[in-house]
């Protein structure tokens, strides 16, 4: 993805030119990409910024204080005192003010490097949620720093050894987690993260950190609905300052209709252009059936994308050179670029299901990571079945030590606030923040839904308001009436449970990567194991796509009766759970086809980056 690209001597030896270029050219992924070079007078700092040329389109650095301080950014910084306020100025005036801190007085999207020549050292600061990505390695010479891994892969000091706990994430979630990566010597920078590299080494700070229970009181439902409404009105405005042609990722849901009513508030005679996709359109009472109405209604210039799994198993490793490895979720990249190039789309809003997460089945802290998608390894029966022994073993204790890491972050006593706290400190930043800079491929993504003002309202609103999204819900629908007569029932999604089966040439596809080629995963994998678990799985009929709503419409059951009789349903959840958790029969088996999926990410990242070419330090 585009970003900040650097080297930073720690023993002012010159910067090997070739390398500070290789790294940058590994994210020129596209020929229209704009760059931004920056050398020191004495070679020992080198930053290159490459860009979609859409934001902060002048040259970089900005230079302050006679040209001593000089300024990065990647992203946007939102500041309502001025109307078009320049962001450098305001990052120069807090870092003059603040040092260090400056980042905690920030709201956006942002990446920030400080270049501080008076008291040389360099600063390297990110918003609250990790918005944008930012990997890096410390060799004992020089730090190294990018957006993508494939950047510090090229370093020849860099020791590729495949970080265990990082497959142990992955296979457990589908992502990683606490700032890990396949590669032992790499870190992730957490969210709300302040770097400080001088001569002296890497000295890094937490900013900032979600905490809930602030504030007890209950102010009512009229205050909160009434703040909430406020803030998504601001927190929307905010984010069309820029020039430039807005899109607007359309659902049949709530998240996507809250962002279009309060833009439409604010650009009521603008242009509107409106986006879905998926498998099909015209499935009845859907996602993008319900879109493709509503658009038409409101005059907005509307396009439908149809994905197929053929066309995104055939692009499969573009998606994990993309991706790097970070999800498991399969998307095809190039409807980034579709959307840019047949609408001229520079911008997408889109919505992140920030405002309140499922309250059933939450019953300690094992059930309440369990609701987030956090799956302990020991409650996964196929890892046992198909992992050579000594490797289950180890997986088993990284995933204890992840979970016993993760649990030790949050303060929160009551369930609810720790499964939203845990929402926001895991699955906000290294699972939906992945998904939305993998958009930026193509595009600028923007999620007012995460603003910090909304967010910072989350921590003091009472949890039963944040259940099931059940304020935001009420909110935007008495502020936006008319967008919702109608709520989808079906989903279109590729249907990958279905997909894994019905296509042959995709079955030919995981037999060829998973049991015919030798790869990282052949080390702890047990193959013929496998290989029999996926003879299993082909040889039991192709199910149809499973009934249309039918989630939705359990859901909505499970919601009436609990109105009728108050917790009922978690009650009896409850107590299930106790009693096999007693026997020893709680399990949380993995779906094959997520097995399938993960199974391939995992090998396609070592077919491509392990051994990735690395350039010589002749000039270093």
């Amino acid at each position: 993805m585009p970003g900040l690209v650097g080297i930073v001597s720690l023993n002012n030896d010159e910067i090997n030119p070739n390398l500070i270029q290789g790294m940058r050219d590994a994210i020129m992924h596209q020929d229209w990409y704009q760059a931004d070079d920056f050398v020191n007078e004495n070679r020992t700092i080198a930053i290159s910024r490459v860009n979609l040329g859409i934001l902060n389109k002048d040259a970089q650095p900005y230079l302050a204080r006679n040209g001593q301080v000089k300024i990065f950014l990647d992203g946007q910084i939102y500041k309502d005192e001025a109307p078009h306020p320049n962001p450098f100025e305001v990052i120069y005036q807090l870092y003059s003010k603040e040092g260090q801190n400056f980042a905690a007085s920030l709201n956006g999207t942002f990446l920030i490097i400080i270049i501080d020549e008076d008291e040389q050292q360099v600063i390297v600061a990110n918003d609250r949620r990790a918005g944008k990505p930012l990997f890096y390695f410390n060799d004992g010479c020089a730090v190294y720093f990018s957006p993508e891994m494939k950047s510090l892969l090229r370093i020849p000091s860099l020791n590729q050894q495949v970080n265990l706990t990082a497959v142990t994430d992955f296979l457990c979630n589908g992502f990683l987690m606490k700032g890990h990566t396949f590669i032992e010597d790499i870190e992730r920078i957490n969210g709300a993260t302040v770097l400080k590299i001088s001569s002296q080494g890497v000295m890094q700070h937490e900013y900032w950190r979600y905490e809930f229970e602030k504030d007890n009181r209950d102010r009512g439902k009229k205050y909160y609905k009434e703040t909430l409404a406020h803030l998504l009105r601001q927190a929307v405005k905010r984010r069309l300052r820029n020039d430039g042609t807005y899109g607007i990722l359309l659902s049949g849901g709530y998240d996507s209709r809250g962002i279009l009513g309060f833009y439409l508030d604010e650009k009521a005679n603008g242009e509107l252009h409106t986006i879905s996709w998926g498998r099909e359109e015209n499935i009845p009472d859907s996602d993008c059936d319900i879109a493709r109405r509503l658009a038409q209604q409101l005059g907005a210039s509307h396009r439908f994308y149809k994905l197929t799994a053929e066309e995104v198993i055939g692009n499969f490793s573009d998606f994990v050179k993309f991706s790097e490895g970070l999800a498991w979720y399969l998307e095809s990249h190039d409807v980034f670029h579709r959307i840019r190039n047949q609408q001229g789309i520079d911008i997408i809003l889109r919505g992140d299901e920030c405002l309140g997460w499922n309250r059933l089945r939450v019953h300690d802290d094992h059930t309440m990571l369990q609701s987030l998608g956090l799956r302990a390894f020991q409650d996964i029966p196929i890892y046992k079945k198909v992992l050579k022994s000594a490797y289950y073993q180890s997986f088993y204790e990284y995933d204890m030590e992840t979970r016993r890491q993760i649990l030790q972050r949050c303060t929160a006593k009551s369930l609810h606030n720790r499964k939203d706290f845990f929402y926001f400190d895991v699955r906000v930043k290294y699972l939906l923040s992945t998904f939305n800079y993998g958009k930026t491929l193509a595009l600028e993504s923007f999620t007012p839904l995460l603003d910090n003002d909304i967010l910072d309202f989350l921590t003091i609103l009472p949890y039963k308001y944040r259940l099931d999204k059940g304020l935001y819900r009420e909110t935007i629908i008495e502020q936006f009436p008319h967008l919702f007569k109608e709520i989808a029932q079906r989903r279109n999604d590729l249907e990958w449970s279905v997909a894994f089966k019905s296509s042959p040439e995709i079955q030919r596809f995981v037999y060829q990567q998973l049991i015919e080629e030798q790869s990282l995963i052949s080390e702890f994998v047990d193959m013929e194991k496998l290989k029999r678990e996926l003879d299993a799985f082909y040889a039991t009929p192709s199910n149809a796509a499973s009934k249309p709503g039918l989630k939705t419409q359990a859901r909505t059951a499970v919601q009436k009766l609990d109105k009728i009789f108050p917790n009922a349903y978690n009650l009896a959840h409850k107590s299930s759970y106790i009693l096999r958790k007693r026997q020893g029969r709680f399990k949380d088996d993995l779906p094959r086809h997520h097995l399938i999926n993960r199974l391939l990410v995992l090998k396609v990242w070592g077919d491509i980056f392990l051994n990735y070419p690395v350039i010589e330090p002749s000039n270093r």
